[in-house]
């Protein structure tokens, strides 16, 4: 690809590592971003009017404040190559497992909940750094090949955790009682 789309949907908090990607921006304008999403929390507000004002300085950030209905997210997750989670700080991310079915490629920041989804199902790649970051936008960007196996990996990881996939396994545990 010449000119990698990448995305990050969903509310808006000062976690979600807009800093991050923003610093690969910065370096790489053939990597653009779209950030869409809604301010839940007013604590979060400096970090809306940090992405805000980059907006206005960068040609390769594009910034939605609104509430997305259920329907959007498939459109928005669809608009993009790839969608990033590079988050400061993360316990589990329902955002993350909302946008799986869409089957994007999905680049992560190297926190344990990402890093068991990588092990286990292959859905992701987590980075490190900044300059790993970009990297794997790059990568991720110019191989098919790749971006075949994210996919994938994405659907083990929607299978494997789909609401019918863990009722069973609740009744497995309930019969073995």
């Amino acid at each position: 690809m010449e000119h990698i789309k990448c995305g990050i949907i969903g509310s808006i908090t000062k976690d979600k590592g807009y800093d991050r990607i923003i610093s690969v921006l910065e370096k790489n304008p053939k990597i653009s971003l779209l950030v869409v999403g809604t301010l839940w929390n007013p604590v979060a507000q400096p970090t809306l009017d940090f992405i805000k004002t980059k907006e206005k300085e960068l040609i390769n950030l594009n910034v939605e404040v609104k509430f997305l209905e259920e329907k959007e997210f498939e459109i928005y997750s669809k608009k993009v190559d790839i969608l990033l989670f590079p988050y400061h700080i993360i316990t589990a991310s329902g955002m993350f497992c909302r946008v799986a079915r869409y089957l994007r490629p999905t680049i992560t920041w190297n926190l344990p909940y990402f890093k068991e989804i990588e092990e286990k199902y292959g859905a992701c790649i987590t980075v490190n750094s900044i300059d790993e970051l970009e990297k794997a936008i790059v990568k991720v960007g110019s191989s098919a090949q790749l971006r075949k196996k994210l996919n994938e990996g994405m659907k083990k990881f929607v299978k494997g955790t789909s609401w019918e996939n863990v009722a069973r396994k609740h009744i497995r545990v309930y019969e073995n009682l």
